[in-house]
């Protein structure tokens, strides 16, 4: 019994753990890669952690209602890369935010980059990480064709 009840626990642990892995990475489904949209307001949360670091802003529509939104961020592990820390945003600054919208519209944005009160500019460190594997693959390929 205790082997059967071991068997089945080895064959299910690699199916139910890449199936949490596979739904917690699912962009596609609530964020629309396709488009941006820029926000701007103040900071009244931030918070680096994993699995994503997330921020909240206070945005005053173009209605002049004020909305509050959820920036979702990479994790602490892939921003603290980047050189973020605890005091990298700040409660009470003042953004400017580009990230893909969700699809229903609400009031939810992927972070892509942002420009902090000094006018620096942070960009989503798998951006960053895309646009370094792409100009890899270019001077590969201009390479190959100067080898030719």
């Amino acid at each position: 019994m205790t082997s059967r009840c071991t068997l089945l626990v080895a064959l299910l642990l690699p199916i139910l753990s890449t199936a949490g892995a596979a739904a917690h990475h699912a962009f596609s489904p609530v964020y629309d890669g396709t488009r941006t949209v820029t926000i701007k307001g103040t900071v009244i949360e931030f918070r680096l952690v994993n699995p994503h670091a997330t921020m909240t802003i206070d945005v005053t529509n173009e209605a002049g209602v004020h909305e509050t939104w959820t920036v979702e961020l990479a994790g602490l592990l892939s921003l603290s890369r980047q050189g973020w820390t605890d005091n990298t945003v700040s409660v009470g600054d003042q953004l400017t935010i580009t990230g893909n919208p969700t699809h229903t519209g609400s009031p939810r944005i992927a972070f892509r980059r942002l420009v902090l009160p000094n006018g620096k500019e942070l960009r989503d460190p798998n951006v960053n990480r895309t646009d370094a594997i792409e100009e890899q693959r270019r001077q590969r390929a201009r390479q190959r064709d100067q080898a030719r």
